[in-house]
């Protein structure tokens, strides 16, 4: 029997499944590709990652957990593609709405290395042909009723996914002037024979694929609420939250509004309508402390007049610290000064540009997950890519009361401090050690906000680690861990070494005015590092010149003290 005989008998098969006559259905809006398609309840359609590598990718939709797995363990997903054959006009950079302005030139550097695809069929055919079987390749199907004409694709792909190691692909392809939308379903097969899925998963996929309509823009709908715009008041700032808006438009369960330095974005269980208040009740109150967390920042990393950028130091306050040559001095130091004109060339542009970053809240842990590909345990992150801080709005539940502000907290200091340290004026744009940044992450992440305002109260979740470490003395050496990059840090041992880095920040900062042992040498250490990374952005040099001429003698001196600190009466539990 042929693929497409097994195909009939499985439609007529789903008569009967039960899974697919009990799903609820609802109508599923792209507007900005203009395709709306019936989806089950249970396909949770989530925000594309901003900035995600995906020029034709326009919607992705799941399901909301593992019971609507496949085998409760296989996700599925349903995506919509378009391709565009209009020609670029003089000023169109040829790249789709939405995209961050930081990732642009990103894009600029794809588009460039390949041709565009205009139509469907070549994005199929830029697969690997080999791990590919086309079993529909292409046959043109009339819409019933309102429904749009499509052209139908059937393919499996060997891709090692799922029980069968094989992934059943189903598409339709809608033709509009000058672009094609794709709305495809890959399904991982549970058995190879035949190749189709099974009746319960066939019938879903028939009813989506059959079901594509036009889909109008509400034009009255996009700012009906004007109070949720009131931060946007700059041409910066309003083009940012225009792409923000763009990234959850149609999406159920989600919504936004302005804080003077975030746009904020929230969600909650689509199918749980009376979640809405809750949940933004939740994202006001985090946002408003993460607003006042952001004082703090600045107070420690201010920003100059314009509010737009680091206050740049003076390299005259920068002492020099003697190292290796390979070539002579001229030699070096025109390749140097040719650098960091390139460097400064690059970012000129973004002089007197603010940053107005996204803070992204998630109802639900599958769905933080879904979004981030999160590994267990995690509760919060910033991408330096996208430039959004996410959290899970129930972290408190999973990891204990406070917890989802710590993490705010923390992640935002990554978030700021990335926007921080990228100057226009930097030779080079370096990358934090992890002892600082992971460090001063932990640092913001032990300060309450009460009625007396800030209150800083130290780390539950490192306090353990740190009195085991130095008992113990298992610790990492300061002259080691001050040079460790990523690889080293995110070790097998990572919340060991977190717990270090947190523990030398609570110590450098707090320990001059309250350690009367303090030495003057170390007070100097993290403004030091600061400086170095602003003005040459080169983070082993940072570190060599914030501690700068210590002995093995003076190291130790460091970590003696340190460990005293500890052991002593200004160390805070974080209770």
């Amino acid at each position: 029997m042929s693929t497409i005989a097994r195909l009939s008998l499985v439609v007529l098969a789903t008569m009967f499944g039960g899974f697919a006559n009990a799903q609820d259905w609802r109508k599923e809006s792209i507007t900005s590709v203009g395709v709306e398609f019936d989806a089950p309840s249970r396909l949770e359609r989530l925000p594309m990652q901003l900035g995600e590598e995906g020029i034709y990718h326009r919607a992705r939709l799941r399901p909301k957990d593992d019971a609507d797995y496949v085998r409760a363990q296989y996700t599925w997903y349903c995506d919509v593609y378009e391709f565009s054959s209009k020609k670029p006009t003089e000023g169109d950079d040829g790249l789709p709405d939405g995209i961050p302005e930081e990732l642009k030139e990103k894009f600029k550097q794809m588009l460039s290395m390949a041709k565009p695809k205009t139509k469907f069929k070549e994005w199929l055919d830029d697969k690997d042909q080999k791990e590919m079987e086309i079993v529909v390749g292409g046959k043109p199907k009339k819409g019933r009723g309102k429904n749009l004409d499509y052209v139908h694709w059937v393919w499996l792909e060997r891709n090692g996914y799922g029980p069968a190691k094989i992934t059943y692909c189903e598409a339709a392809v809608y033709s509009f002037p000058e672009r094609e939308v794709a709305l495809v379903i890959e399904m991982p097969l549970e058995s190879d024979k035949p190749p189709v899925p099974k009746a319960k998963w066939k019938g879903l996929i028939d009813r989506i694929v059959t079901s594509g309509a036009p889909a109008a823009v509400d034009a009255s709908a996009d700012d009906l609420d004007k109070k949720r715009d009131q931060y946007a008041d700059t041409p910066e700032k309003k083009e940012a939250l225009a792409t923000a808006k763009k990234n959850i438009a149609d999406l159920k369960g989600w919504d936004y509004f302005t804080q003077p330095n975030y746009i904020v974005l929230y969600s909650w269980d689509f199918e749980k309508p009376d979640e809405r208040a809750k949940a933004r009740k939740e994202a006001t109150y985090y946002a408003t402390r993460l607003e006042k967390m952001r004082e703090l920042y600045l107070k420690h990393y201010p920003l100059d007049a314009t509010g737009t950028r680091a206050v740049f130091p003076d390299p005259k306050s920068i002492p020099e610290v003697k190292g290796p040559t390979t070539g002579s001095k001229s030699e070096e130091e025109g390749k140097a000064e040719e650098a960091v004109e390139e460097h400064r060339e690059a970012k000129k542009d973004e002089l007197g540009k603010l940053r107005y970053s996204v803070f992204r809240l998630c109802a639900k842990y599958e769905q933080f997950m879904q979004y981030g590909q999160s590994p267990p345990g995690v509760v919060g992150w910033f991408s330096p890519a996208s430039k959004e801080l996410v959290v899970f709005l129930g972290g408190d539940v999973m990891m204990g009361k406070g917890a989802t502000e710590t993490v705010t907290y923390h992640e935002g200091w990554h978030q700021y401090a990335d926007f921080y340290f990228d100057h226009p004026q930097t030779a080079s744009r370096g990358t934090l050690h992890r002892w600082f940044d992971e460090g001063h992450g932990d640092f913001f992440g032990g300060f309450r906000y009460g009625v007396s305002g800030w209150k800083y109260i130290g780390s539950d979740m490192r306090h353990q680690d740190v009195k085991e470490m130095v008992r113990k003395g298992d610790y990492v050496p300061f002259r080691d861990i001050v040079h460790w990059d990523m690889r080293r840090f995110y070790g097998a041992r990572a919340p060991y070494y977190y717990a270090q880095a947190f523990s030398m920040i609570d110590f450098l900062r707090r320990g001059p005015e309250k350690d009367k042992n303090f030495d003057p040498r170390w007070a100097d250490a993290l403004d030091m590092y600061r400086k170095v990374m602003l003005v040459h952005g080169k983070s082993k040099l940072a570190s060599d010149t914030s501690f700068r001429g210590f002995s093995d003698d003076d190291w130790k001196k460091l970590e003696e003290a340190w460990k005293a600190w500890v052991n002593g009466p200004h160390w805070l539990n974080g209770k």
